[in-house]
């Protein structure tokens, strides 16, 4: 019976592992789809620092080898966010403030 909680924190931990790599793969994909995306908006670039505590968890959680390097923000508050590897390579992610992911092709606008 003690054996019972780590194996549940196990099977947890590794199905949230799993959730991560999706994300990252999805942040990893170089397709136009991005561009086409940024097309729809109109982004301002902000600090960092300004982008909301749950987007910022988030990218730490989803993109654990990739930094904030750069963010911006649109009218109707969504956030594009560009990612740096410790080799200077950069993701780009679209984010709404909850900290949930945006696809591209989602259309919310």
């Amino acid at each position: 019976m003690k054996k019972l909680p780590m194996i549940i924190a196990i099977v947890v931990s590794i199905f949230s592992a799993q959730g991560a790599i999706a994300q990252e793969e999805l942040a990893m994909n170089d397709s136009n789809e991005y561009f086409d995306y940024d097309e729809q908006h109109e982004y301002t670039e902000i600090s960092a620092l300004d982008l909301p505590l749950a987007l910022q968890e988030a990218a730490a959680r989803d993109f654990r080898k990739l930094r904030i390097a750069e963010a911006y923000i649109s009218k109707d508050y969504t956030y594009k966010v560009l990612l740096r590897d410790h080799n200077d390579n950069t993701k780009v992610v679209f984010a709404s403030a909850s900290g949930e992911w945006i696809k591209p092709n989602d259309n919310k606008s």
